[in-house]
């Protein structure tokens, strides 16, 4: 089977062209039913296969978060907000209290 390309000359971008609608804008709607997975990230510890070996039930793994530290909220693993445990009913949950901009800023300032 053989393909053929063929050159085609396109016009050139004007400025008006870049003060026009948003391209996500119609399909805001739409992305509302997409499903994405959101995880909440306690902590995590550094150590050696033969420690991981060694351990037993009731045995504890230390984190390198403090108790009083917001946890990290991610959306496909990037962090989208920050906040601290509560529980709700007999579930765990997250209450927000960070955005990513919020975070962001404040750790680099």
């Amino acid at each position: 089977m053989t393909t053929i390309a063929h050159e085609i000359e396109l016009e050139a971008l004007s400025e008006d062209t870049l003060n026009g609608r948003l391209v996500l804008d119609s399909a805001l709607p739409f992305l509302g039913s997409v499903k994405v997975r959101v995880s909440v990230r306690v902590g995590g510890a550094q150590t050696t296969v033969a420690e991981l070996l060694d351990l037993k039930q009731g045995a504890v793994l230390a984190l390198d978060r403090l108790v009083d530290e917001p946890l990290d909220v991610l959306v496909d693993e990037h962090v989208v907000a920050r906040g601290m445990l509560v529980a709700v009913g007999d579930n765990f949950g997250v209450r927000i209290t960070q955005t990513a901009t919020a975070a962001t800023t404040a750790s680099s300032g």
